[in-house]
């Protein structure tokens, strides 16, 4: 009997310093590879990843920080409010595909120029 209340005080006094098992679940990687293609200029890709943020894309914090609040649903991004475009005709050819948050995503867009572009798209082509 003592040894065994002895027992018992040895793993109350030793549990706390038993790491949890449960730990939060991470989220699926998001991986994106993007790319644009003015009509008059030359084609740019690089990728892009999130949760954390990284890739080769110059920008990247910012352009995570802005798919993360429509979950990388470009159609749900807001154009900037504050933003002027010249007129200027060079269609512009927005391209992303890859996967967030391990769902694949595919998102094609034209635009009348780069700036139009960017004005939708906040910093994710602004690379």
């Amino acid at each position: 009997m003592a040894r065994t209340r002895l027992l018992f005080a040895c793993l109350a006094l030793a549990a706390p310093l038993v790491p949890a098992t449960a730990q939060a679940v991470p989220r699926p990687a998001s991986g994106l590879v993007l790319s644009v293609r003015p009509e008059m200029g030359t084609l740019s890709t690089t990728v892009l990843t999130c949760e954390p943020a990284g890739g080769l894309h110059k920008n990247a914090k910012q352009a995570c920080a802005d798919l993360i609040p429509v979950d990388g649903d470009f159609t749900r991004m807001e154009p900037a409010a504050d933003a002027a475009c010249t007129m200027e005709l060079n269609t512009t050819k927005a391209k992303l595909r890859g996967k967030w948050r391990g769902k694949k995503v595919v998102f094609e867009q034209v635009y009348s120029n780069p700036c139009v572009m960017r004005v939708h798209t906040g910093k994710v082509f602004d690379f």
